[in-house]
């Protein structure tokens, strides 16, 4: 009871945080010069009053207050208006973007995490080896490169090499293909796109598990546990890399908006219709529904993520719970 206490006390702030996030949107979308219609009247075969009509359809004719508060009244709703450019509902745009966002995100994100806290662990193993020299140099490489170069060095590797696809989420050649075929062709879609987004995952968490698992071995209940002879993996397992999981839940919430912000370029580089992709068309088409829309479903998945951080802190660590005044 008292962690649902503290979650719903953590998710009223959160979903304030994505209110503000997306009400400054809308009005930095309204110092962008022209609109979606501007392009329109320099074509001769539409006369200015229809461009003016659909100006007046879309509400685009008021006031910028009154724009505001139409907008904020139906955002009780989750009613976007509709996007311009793709010409439905931004609801149903953002939702069916999330979800093929989902696709890439959320295997890079468990993989980073995974992959992170393994390497970390045997890096602080090994810190004092030539290998511990090699983990740092490959981490610090790891985080120092771009995601665009990371995407442009797999994209010719999949030309050079033809074993990968170039983009999109599935081959245009599978014709009424069954579960087991389709989800084998979507795997092989993802692997060079989640393997580019999830190599600064791995190094950051790779850094941050190392720096606990190193404080971990330093403490006395492992070295109590070495004399009593215990299995060196049941040491690492128990004693080392529980203890240093806390610091990496504490930062899985904000990795997934790293996985959201990279996503933005490999989505675009990979043909992925995923929310990058809306967000670069929106901003493109100067579709300012779709734009607002789209930053609104970023800082939802953001808040998500950050919850679902907090939960498990809170769950598995008791002093957490302690910290913010909800144990006994």
């Amino acid at each position: 009871m008292r962690i649902l206490t503290a979650l719903s006390r953590r998710a009223a702030r959160l979903v304030t945080l994505a209110l503000l996030v997306a009400s400054a949107t809308f009005f930095l979308s309204s110092l962008i010069p022209g609109d979606f219609f501007s392009v329109q009247e320099s074509d001769p075969s539409i006369s200015r009053q229809t461009v003016e009509r659909m100006r007046r359809q879309h509400g685009l004719d008021r006031s910028l207050w009154v724009q505001y508060a139409l907008w904020l009244r139906s955002c009780i709703f989750l009613d976007f208006g509709d996007s311009l450019f793709y010409r439905r509902p931004v609801r149903s745009v953002v939702l069916e973007a999330l979800a093929n966002t989902l696709w890439m995100g959320i295997p890079a994100l468990m993989l980073g995490l995974a992959a992170g806290m393994l390497l970390g662990v045997m890096h602080a193993v090994y810190r004092n080896r030539s290998i511990g020299l090699a983990f740092d140099l490959i981490s610090s490489a790891a985080l120092a490169l771009p995601t665009l170069v990371l995407g442009l060095a797999a994209l010719l590797f999949a030309a050079r090499t033809e074993w990968f696809p170039l983009g999109s989420m599935n081959s245009l050649s599978l014709q009424d293909p069954g579960f087991l075929e389709w989800l084998a062709n979507r795997i092989h879609h993802l692997l060079l796109p989640v393997g580019c987004l999830s190599v600064p995952i791995i190094a950051y968490v790779e850094r941050i598990e190392c720096a606990a698992a190193q404080e971990a071995l330093l403490q006395p209940y492992v070295r109590a546990a070495r004399a009593r002879g215990l299995p060196r993996r049941r040491i690492l397992l128990d004693y080392v890399a529980r203890p240093a999981l806390n610091p990496v839940l504490s930062v899985s919430g904000p990795l997934f908006g790293n996985v959201l912000s990279g996503s933005l370029v490999l989505e675009v580089m990979f043909a992925w219709p995923g929310l990058g992709q809306a967000t670069y068309d929106a901003l493109f088409n100067l579709d300012l529904p779709l734009v607002i829309g789209c930053v609104v479903g970023s800082t939802l998945l953001l808040v998500v993520g950050n919850m679902c951080a907090d939960a498990l802190l809170l769950i598995l660590d008791p002093r957490t719970r302690i910290r913010t005044g909800d144990a006994r």
